[in-house]
């Protein structure tokens, strides 16, 4: 059988063996409830805690806000939609390129009366931070912004930003979902709220946290009981926390190295496509996050080569995981200004802490050929 090369890791990545291993004993102790007061309960809370300690330290934040949830989305949607507890009012700042998770939320919010500037990323793939200065208004209730696109590894200068948001008083809320486990990072103080999820850093799927700073206020966007310090009702998934808390501790010992690996691994990549399979399309001129590439193989079409790479060993993407089966070429891409026809000819490769030389030059010759073989037909 022949060996399958996994190049789609911003869509999800294999579980680390070391955080299996930190999550075996939760998921095979006596049943425990972190919400219970009996001695079970106690001693599932105080495994809460500590898993709550170890991120909030590698944050520098205070514990308690720290906020678990399943994962980015949920957390998008309790800090976007937390601002409003009944009437929808004000203006939102953001891009035209944000995941779904925050584009459809704000187009929900948006029918209900919230007024959104969806600012154009353009051929960059970011909005310049002196964009985001001039869109700011009197009623702006918040910025909310990718630090870095999961289709393209574009980044936002979350720095600058950050600045402009604090200079201004206005919260700036971050999908840093395509951001942690790739490259080491401070937050920024102008950065009120900022969530993660596990699956993306090679914990498991159904787990992520928000980092609520206690000047931003929000009202809970899943009610019920008093968990997560009555922001996020119901039974934490404890075992998940307990990896999850395991794979942000490992970054201190993978990273940086693993970020220079894999920004080497992508060049090398990129280079030998555009000599092997040119005319090749780097999409998104901005500076990218080390992991991920969006290349377009124009005259080519992206879905049959997705299928043929696919049946030849090597998995990668058309675009986000939460779009797929889209018969439409990216949003994000067309929003960018490329053309359909550029948009559907994309392929997302995206690298893992985990991805070897040997895969990248199989990857290289294998989609060489499969370009050539589709050119010639």
């Amino acid at each position: 059988m022949k060996k399958r090369i996994y190049l789609d890791n911003n869509a999800t990545t294999g579980v680390d063996p070391r955080i299996l291993e930190a999550m075996l004993p939760e998921l095979s102790l006596t049943p425990s409830n972190p919400s219970s007061i009996h001695c079970f309960g106690q001693e599932a809370r105080q495994r809460l805690q500590n898993s709550r300690e170890i991120i909030a330290a590698f944050f520098q934040v205070k514990p308690h806000e720290v906020i678990f949830t399943s994962g980015g989305t949920e957390a998008m949607n309790l800090m976007l939609r937390g601002f409003f507890s009944k009437e929808i009012s004000g203006h939102a700042i953001t891009s035209n390129v944000e995941h779904s998770c925050v584009y459809n939320t704000l187009i929900a919010l948006q029918k209900r009366g919230l007024d959104v500037s969806l600012l154009p990323a353009g051929l960059l793939g970011a909005v310049p931070p002196e964009q985001i200065q001039n869109a700011i208004r009197s009623d702006t209730r918040f910025i909310v912004l990718s630090s870095v696109n999961s289709e393209t590894g574009v980044k936002h200068d979350i720095d600058a930003i950050g600045e402009i948001a604090l200079q201004s008083g206005i919260p700036l809320i971050v999908d840093g979902v395509a951001w942690l486990g790739k490259e080491l990072f401070a937050l920024h103080p102008g950065i009120s709220g900022i969530c993660f999820s596990g699956h993306k850093l090679h914990a498991p799927k159904g787990v992520g946290f928000a980092i609520v700073r206690s000047t931003m206020k929000i009202h809970p966007y899943l009610t019920g009981g008093q968990q997560e310090y009555s922001l996020r009702a119901g039974t934490e998934n404890l075992p998940g926390i307990i990896g999850l808390a395991k794979a942000v501790e490992l970054l201190k010992i993978e990273l940086p190295e693993a970020t220079e690996r894999m920004a080497m691994l992508r060049d090398h990549l990129e280079a030998g496509l555009m000599q092997r399979s040119n005319p090749v399309v780097v999409n998104g001129i901005g500076k990218r996050i080390c992991n991920t590439c969006n290349l377009s193989f124009p005259n080519d079409n992206g879905e049959d080569l997705l299928i043929a790479l696919d049946m030849a060993g090597i998995a990668v993407s058309h675009g986000s995981a939460c779009s797929a089966g889209a018969l439409e070429p990216s949003r994000v891409l067309t929003n960018m200004g490329l053309s359909p026809q550029i948009a559907r000819s994309a392929i997302r490769f995206s690298l893992s802490r985990n991805t070897t030389l040997e895969e990248i030059d199989v990857a290289i010759e294998i989609t060489a050929n499969i370009v050539a073989n589709l050119r010639n037909r």
